[in-house]
This record gives structure tokens, sequence and C-alpha cells, in this order.
């Protein structure tokens, strides 16, 4: 996790979720590809069309595989912070510090910070990362 890999294994209809975006983009684009051979498709539009599901590919892969946003275990407020009125709270699952617009994924079972939602589709969270 340090790196800023990431890989939500334990969801695994979000895996079967994120290996069918795969699937239908590729189909598609050999689809377009078997059409323009034939006539059916000018070969200039299949090209445009495999480029941008190579683009939409690359960008799946980056959100999939990309950290997003997780607090560390290891986090705790700064000092100064620490005896203000508005304290930070503690997670009841992860037992850390959770900054203000965190909240913990029972999906991914960590705190994320700015988390909006957990995507099915990325299998990940959309958060702060």
């Amino acid at each position: 996790e340090e790196s800023g890999i990431w890989m939500n294994t334990s969801d695994q209809a979000g895996t079967i979720m994120a290996f069918l975006v795969w699937f239908l983009l590729c189909y598609s684009a050999m689809t377009v590809t078997c059409l323009a051979e034939e006539g059916g498709v000018p070969p200039l539009t299949a090209m445009i069309y495999c480029f941008f599901c190579s683009l939409a590919l690359a960008s799946h892969a980056k959100v999939t595989f990309t950290d997003p946003g997780s607090v560390p275990q290891s986090a705790v407020p700064v000092e100064s912070l620490r005896h203000s009125p508005n304290t930070h709270s503690m997670c009841s699952q992860c037992q850390t510090f959770k900054p203000p617009m965190s909240h913990h994924c029972r999906i991914c079972n960590r705190c994320i910070s700015r988390m909006d939602h957990h995507c099915p589709w990325m299998n990940n969270c959309v958060g702060a990362g």
C-alpha cells in the first residue's frame, strides 16, 4: 500500500464487474476492427474507436490500481489540532483517527479521505487520492 498500488481483492462482485468492463471494451474494439476489415466501417473510424478504447482501458486500470486516499493506520492529529474544539473522531472499525470528511468503506475495509462512494465498476473507492 505504501507504493500507492492497491487492488481490492475482498469484493468478488466488484472484481467480476471490473473484468466485465475490460471484456466488453476489448470485445467492442475487436468487433469494430472486424467490421472495418469487411468494409462496414471506414478504417479511420475503427482506428479512432480503438484508440479511445485503449485510452478508456488505461484510465480504468489507473483508477482500479491506485490508492483512493486511504488514511494510514499510524495517522494521528497534529498536536496543535488535538486540543482544539473540533476534535477528530475515531473510526469504530479501524480504531484510528479519522480526518474531517473521511469515511470507513465497509467493502474495502479501510478509511478513505474525502470518500464519495465505492464504485463496483472500478472495484475501488472514489476519494481524495
